[in-house]
């Protein structure tokens, strides 16, 4: 006859006579079993070390750069001029120019990635920055790598050193269609100043942008 316990812990124990037989020789192999286990866990736990690469988080210089790229590439002049300095306030663009780059950027969907980053003591650092938007998805070309300096001092950025992040040969491609196609209308929208985008260029280009992929050349 066969009896099924219920232990403490939830097991089930089969106390056959049968049961109890068929399991005895298994006593002799455990240890083996034992050692085979921890091999393959050990295995699996190494294997997982190899595959998973030490993440090393960014300085602080690192976080607040890529912080104000964010804000500035994704539409929040609140939050990226919260990062300038007064003294880049004073001394950097106006506040119309910059809310202009600010929307331009957001409208044509722009993102820019630190890739990396050097000291430059005392008070700057040199990074590679990938910057994209939506003409470089029309087109399927991938984001252009642009080095940029920044001034940092007391947690806040001093200076941005070089013109606003921009794929320079699909800007040229689109004003030599522009140009052949809606001088007018592209000189009224796109050329103002130099080294300043405004909202209503970000318009002109997004109304032409699959005429303007339709014939563009890599």
């Amino acid at each position: 006859m066969n009896s099924v316990l219920v232990e403490p812990d939830g097991l089930v124990s089969d106390t056959s006579r049968d049961s109890m037989a068929r399991r005895a020789p298994i006593g002799r192999f455990r240890p083996r079993l034992v050692v085979f286990a921890s091999g393959l866990l050990l295995s699996v736990f190494l294997f997982q070390l190899v595959e998973r690469p030490e993440v090393i988080p960014g300085s602080e210089d690192d976080r607040l750069i890529q912080a104000h790229l964010d804000a500035w590439y994704g539409g929040d002049f609140e939050t990226a001029d919260s990062f300038r300095s007064p003294e880049r306030v004073r001394t950097g663009p106006s506040e119309r120019r910059a809310r202009g780059e600010v929307e331009y950027q957001a409208m044509l969907q722009a993102h820019a990635e630190l890739l990396d980053c050097e000291e430059l003591p005392p008070e700057t650092v040199r990074c590679d920055v990938a910057y994209s938007n939506l003409l470089n998805e029309a087109v399927g070309e991938a984001p252009v790598v642009v080095a940029q300096q920044f001034g940092i001092r007391d947690g806040l950025l001093l200076f941005v050193a070089g013109p606003y992040l921009e794929d320079e040969d699909l800007t040229a491609s689109f004003r030599d269609y522009a140009n052949r196609s809606h001088p007018s209308e592209y000189q009224d929208a796109c050329v103002e100043e130099p080294n300043f985008q405004s909202p209503d260029c970000a318009a002109f280009k997004l109304s032409h942008l699959s005429d303007w992929a339709a014939g563009h050349k890599p």
